[in-house]
């Protein structure tokens, strides 16, 4: 919808839930929200927690219209927001292919980067030595 607001069928959409403390002008989505993981998925090994916070910085989010569909050809919700939208997605039967509405550079520091980034890397590491 951002390349082409009269799309027959937007994948992605304005988000419906913004988050309630944003400046004028920001990202329906900018701020700390809460998300719920799903315990049998890769969020929640990286993770180890069914109850993070993130920090979000855009304005689409999934359509929750092709979420069934999209959930029966492979693509696993894993995480949620308060309001049951998908924030994290990823595939299961993939190594490591994870999609999010949060930027996990954001919480990242130099001698702390954020734990998705981590889990990416070693993973990276470990298919370079195969």
């Amino acid at each position: 919808m951002e390349i082409d607001p009269d799309t027959h069928t937007p994948l992605l959409i304005m988000a419906a839930c913004p988050v309630d403390s944003r400046s004028q002008g920001t990202p329906r989505l900018y701020g700390g929200m809460k998300i719920k993981v799903v315990p049998d998925s890769l969020a929640f090994c990286i993770y180890r927690s069914t109850d993070i916070e993130e920090t979000f910085t855009c304005s689409y989010e999934l359509n929750p219209v092709y979420r069934e569909t999209l959930e029966k050809t492979g693509l696993k919700v894993s995480g949620t927001g308060v309001d049951g939208a998908a924030r994290i997605v990823e595939l299961a039967d993939h190594r490591f292919f994870m999609g999010t509405g949060f930027v996990p550079q954001l919480s990242s520091e130099e001698n702390r980067p954020h734990p998705l980034i981590t889990a990416f890397l070693e993973e990276a590491l470990k298919a370079r030595r195969k």
